[in-house]
């Protein structure tokens, strides 16, 4: 009996053993001899593996819900770093897990998608404990198609919040909604968690208009007392411990914050204000690059045509212009047409990915700006990805979307009878009914809408589903990998 070397799998919890899947994707198939598949799964997929034992030079193993067979020699121990962006509909929604296993959230869009994506991801349907692990949440800015969506993560007390980073602009009700100013800068930042605490904890900052953001990181408070409030800036350098010492497998692993830009003002920490809300709060985004082995990936919130120059301007008077070169990125503002020409330029991506929705009066992505994503990239054919796009699939039909609309109208009534009814046994009928919804509008709105980044560093593949299943798989994926010669992740 041929069993599986110890090099090709992990040992987990008890006597779990997992694997994962290899570049670019692999097949599961029926059986040690069949050449049917009845799966497709992305490079970096996990994989628990049912017998060690070598059938045909296959193992029996579970993946993305499926029981069968996957070849040996498609397989690998190490795990890489995911960026999930999450179809959130109108907003930003980004999962990132790094390749030692820890779990970011960068916005969380306005309605539940995250929320519902995370149930699904981590099947916390039954589950009657948290996750073992924590979550470290990054709001790029206080628009609400940025950090609402995490009142659902929030109330959800499966998942526990360690961390969450801001960028030390907190909204609230009054004349200075962002605080403090002084000589045409903000200097009533917010830097720590008893400042921040101090701010959200005032039931006025909780009431009436402006009122929103606070009230939505009040509630981070109630399952998570002990989480911590940090405001990022440039000035930081790197996120947490992610420095440019930090290693993964011998890899190095930063995450560098980019922006917003400290400025001194009458001895105290400001950011630049233009005098308009909405510009302040979107042109002062949390920027970050996150860095693994050769690859760079911009994750920038909805830095605005001001900020962007005001941006780009700083970092080519330091002379460090190649701090916003990066091989992927998420493209700032959905697609907005409010950009900086000279800013794309310099971030110069290989493949963008661009977040929007469908129920907005902006029409993003909009023409001008996919084309100067285009004409800004990096090589001859950049990539461009779309969230709304690649929702455009079967599952999104029209007949498809009446459905899912119908299983949302279920699950409200479903929700009034939950509250009316006091027959026990119909309770439980009835709590059944509600899984069973949750779980099919969960995986319809999570699944077919979001973008894939996988990456070990060395090569990388963008992935979204394919409208139709295809003899080749389901998923069309795009191949980069990193050139000695020209210093790029490359489109192979």
């Amino acid at each position: 009996m041929t069993k599986l070397s110890n090099d090709l799998f992990n040992n987990g919890y008890g006597n779990t053993k997992y694997t994962f899947a290899g570049y670019p994707s692999i097949k599961i198939f029926e059986s040690p001899e069949s050449k049917k598949w009845i799966n497709h799964l992305l490079f970096g997929d996990y994989i628990e593996i049912i017998s060690d034992e070598v059938l045909n030079n296959r193992i029996n193993i579970k993946s993305r819900n499926t029981i069968g067979w996957v070849n040996t020699s498609e397989i690998q121990k190490s795990r890489l770093l995911e960026v999930n962006f999450v179809d959130i509909g109108q907003g930003d929604g980004c999962h990132i897990v790094t390749p030692d296993n820890k779990h970011i959230l960068i916005d969380a869009g306005e309605t539940d998608n995250m929320n519902r994506y995370l149930n699904w991801r981590f099947n916390l349907y039954t589950k009657k404990n948290p996750l073992p692990f924590p979550f470290t949440v990054v709001i790029s800015h206080s628009d609400k198609d940025h950090y609402y969506g995490f009142s659902y993560v929030f109330d959800n007390n499966k998942i526990p919040i360690d961390k969450i980073y801001h960028n030390g602009l907190v909204e609230r009700p009054g004349k200075l909604p962002l605080g403090d100013v002084e000589d045409g800068f903000i200097t009533g930042l917010v830097k720590n968690t008893k400042q921040m605490i101090e701010i959200i904890g005032m039931a006025e900052n909780r009431k009436g208009s402006g009122s929103m953001y606070c009230n939505t990181l009040y509630k981070a408070l109630n399952n998570n007392p002990e989480v911590e409030f940090i405001a990022l800036s440039n000035k930081d350098n790197y996120m947490n411990n992610f420095d440019s010492t930090y290693m993964i497998d011998n890899k190095p692993f930063a995450i560098k914050v980019l922006a917003p830009v400290i400025t001194k003002t009458n001895g105290k920490d400001s950011l630049k204000t233009i005098k308009n809300l909405g510009k302040d709060k979107n042109g002062h985004s949390v920027i970050l690059k996150i860095m693994f082995d050769k690859v760079k990936i911009l994750l920038g919130g909805d830095v605005n045509t001001e900020f962007g120059e005001i941006l780009n301007d700083y970092y080519k008077k330091l002379g460090q212009l190649d701090e916003l070169k990066v091989d992927a990125a998420k493209a700032c503002h959905h697609g907005s047409n409010h950009f900086h020409y000279e800013f794309l330029e310099s971030i110069n991506a290989a493949a963008t990915v661009i977040s929007s929705g469908d129920e907005e009066p902006y029409a993003h992505p909009r023409p001008d700006a996919i084309g100067a994503l285009g004409k800004c990239g990096y090589g001859k054919k950049p990539l461009i990805f779309s969230t709304e796009l690649a929702r455009s699939n079967k599952e999104f039909s029209r007949n498809n979307l009446k459905n899912l609309h119908k299983l949302m109208d279920d699950l409200n009534k479903i929700e009034i009878d939950l509250q009316a009814e006091t027959n026990e046994e119909k309770i439980i009928k009835l709590k059944a009914k509600k899984l069973k919804a949750n779980k099919l509008i969960n995986s319809h709105l999570t699944k077919y809408g979001m973008i894939n980044l996988r990456t070990d560093g060395q090569r990388m593949i963008l992935a979204q589903k394919y409208e139709v299943e295809a003899k080749s798989g389901k998923w069309d994926i795009h191949e980069l990998v990193y050139s000695e010669k020209t210093k790029r992740f490359e489109l192979q």
